[in-house]
């Protein structure tokens, strides 16, 4: 691989630092100018919100999730939690055990047992049997931090009108205004696309393929008051599992950044539908 000359390294730093500048200045603008609009009226929506959690062998770090869920959520009553296990899950048991625990009797949920071959099939699958007006793909290794997060929800997505939007959290990414490794969306969002992650990929690239359409159509809005925390296997030894291996074996990772790489023409088509 040729090394690039030092003008093209100053060239390119130029280009990001353009690129996030305009970003940062367009999301806080249009926030304000959002928020301006939304005091004027102040009509204030409560909506379902529907959460999509494909699962995998990880039934502590799964409780670890529900707790954080119960003791964060403002109104449980109008979440619906949608879990989605393989077949030959060995913990299958140990998931319904927890569920049946009476701290979570407020809370709608119901497993779907069945064999997807990818992450985004499994969260294409939940959409499918979700009611939910609010879409909320999430992992189990996530837990809530904000404090009434789901009134927040209502907050941000009560600004939009009738429209396919993207809402944007904060779960400790160093720049929010580029990426959001939890995007929110509205059911008009989904039924637009007809999805709510690309199946072309093996699992990864679900929250880059939705912020690449956000940013493409510019149907997105950052709240920086919902706040979520990740306890990644990527730098935490310690959560380092028997899923996590499965999902980075066979060089998968690399394998699917080259398929990011080849549906650009697919992402802008997408981002069309959406404006």
């Amino acid at each position: 691989m040729k090394k690039r000359s030092i003008f093209q390294s100053i060239t390119k730093d130029l280009r990001k630092g353009i690129r996030r500048l305009f970003w940062f200045f367009y999301t806080n603008i249009k926030y304000k100018y959002l928020t301006i609009n939304f005091n004027k009226n102040k009509s204030l929506k409560e909506f379902k919100i529907s959460i999509l959690l494909p699962t995998r062998e990880r039934s502590v770090k799964f409780k670890r999730m529900l707790d954080s869920l119960i003791t964060t959520c403002k109104n449980i009553y109008r979440i619906e939690l949608l879990i989605l296990i393989d077949e030959d899950d060995k913990e299958l048991k140990k998931y319904e055990e927890i569920l049946k625990d009476t701290k979570y009797k407020n809370l709608n949920s119901k497993i779907y047992i069945i064999n997807l071959p990818s992450h985004a099939k499994r969260n294409n699958y939940l959409a499918e049997k979700s009611s939910g007006e609010i879409l909320f793909p999430f992992n189990d290794d996530v837990i809530f931090i904000s404090q009434n997060w789901d009134k927040e929800i209502d907050l941000e997505f009560s600004k939009i009108k009738n429209q396919p939007y993207c809402l944007w959290i904060n779960s400790g990414q160093k720049y929010l205004y580029l990426h959001s490794d939890f995007p929110v969306l509205n059911r008009i969002w989904y039924e637009k696309l007809g999805y709510i992650g690309s199946e072309f990929f093996n699992f990864w690239y679900l929250d880059t393929w939705i912020c690449d359409l956000s940013l493409r159509s510019k149907k997105f809005l950052i709240s920086k008051n919902i706040k979520l925390y990740q306890y990644s296997a990527h730098t935490i030894k310690e959560e380092v599992d028997s899923t996590h291996l499965k999902n980075i074996k066979n060089d998968i990772p690399k394998k699917d950044e080259i398929i990011w790489l080849e549906t650009k023409n697919e992402r802008k088509k997408d981002a069309k539908l959406l404006i």
